[in-house]
């Protein structure tokens, strides 16, 4: 079975391509034969391997008719382009070509502590209903923004509960990382295209990217697949909605 991950929140700077470079990130270590694909108006430059397809411009159906080149294929889904794809889905009912094309759907949605970047939460709900995985992805990228209890009481954390989703928490950068990235003029996002390059960002760096990418393995069956199941260890199961997930230990 083919897997398609969809990574998406259009509340700017929710962490999306943090969370995508930690997949991709993943996928490569343990060498999994994947796609990027980037629903986005504008093409980028940043990563070289990254198909861009515009929303607006048939790029929702051609994600489609990508599907059958890869076994993995994640899409990021760019802030503004949300609602396209989200329109394409229902009218060209993208679901029931998904069930005969055998493709199971993770739907990521990175959050903020900003209750508004919740609203990404409820509006995939209403898209894809049950019909889907959901993974809530807390992207807690600053030291000084960690208190997650907004989340734990909405109505959004309400909704995920009911869809059973998985919840995956990154762990949030130091103040000497960010004093680190911003002396080399880059951002922690950015700074995962540096692949081989970590220790230039200094221990700290290193033990937050080797946290990060624990939690990725916590979630990695649920997210990726039958492409682990050999890997899988089933005596450790995702932490679903509904029990409190533990942060990531120091």
């Amino acid at each position: 079975m083919k897997k398609l991950i969809l990574i998406q929140n259009d509340f700017s700077g929710s962490g999306k391509s943090t969370v995508v470079r930690l997949l991709r990130r993943y996928l490569n270590q343990h060498r999994v034969e994947h796609q990027f694909l980037v629903l986005d108006e504008e093409e980028s430059s940043i990563e070289a391997d990254a198909r861009y397809l515009n929303p607006f411009q048939g790029g929702a159906k051609a994600v489609i008719a990508a599907l059958e080149d890869c076994p993995v294929t994640l899409v990021e889904i760019a802030t503004g382009a949300a609602e396209s794809w989200e329109k394409a889905y229902e009218q060209h009912e993208f679901y029931q070509l998904l069930t005969e094309m055998a493709v199971e759907t993770t739907v990521v949605v990175p959050l903020t502590n900003d209750a508004e970047s919740f609203n990404a939460v409820t509006a995939a709900a209403e898209i894809y209903s049950d019909n889907v995985q959901y993974l809530v992805a807390h992207n807690t990228t600053s030291a000084y923004d960690d208190d997650d209890s907004s989340w734990d009481t909405s109505y959004a954390a309400r909704v995920m509960d009911m869809f059973e989703a998985v919840e995956l928490r990154i762990p949030a950068a130091s103040i000497e990382i960010e004093n680190a990235l911003r002396m080399q003029h880059t951002t922690l996002a950015s700074s995962l295209l540096d692949v081989g390059n970590e220790d230039s960002f200094g221990k700290d760096y290193s033990k937050w990217l080797r946290r990060a990418m624990g939690q990725i393995e916590t979630v990695r069956q649920y997210v990726f697949g039958d492409h682990f199941r050999a890997l899988a260890d089933t005596s450790k199961e995702p932490a679903k909605r509904g029990r409190k997930t533990a942060k990531a230990a120091a």
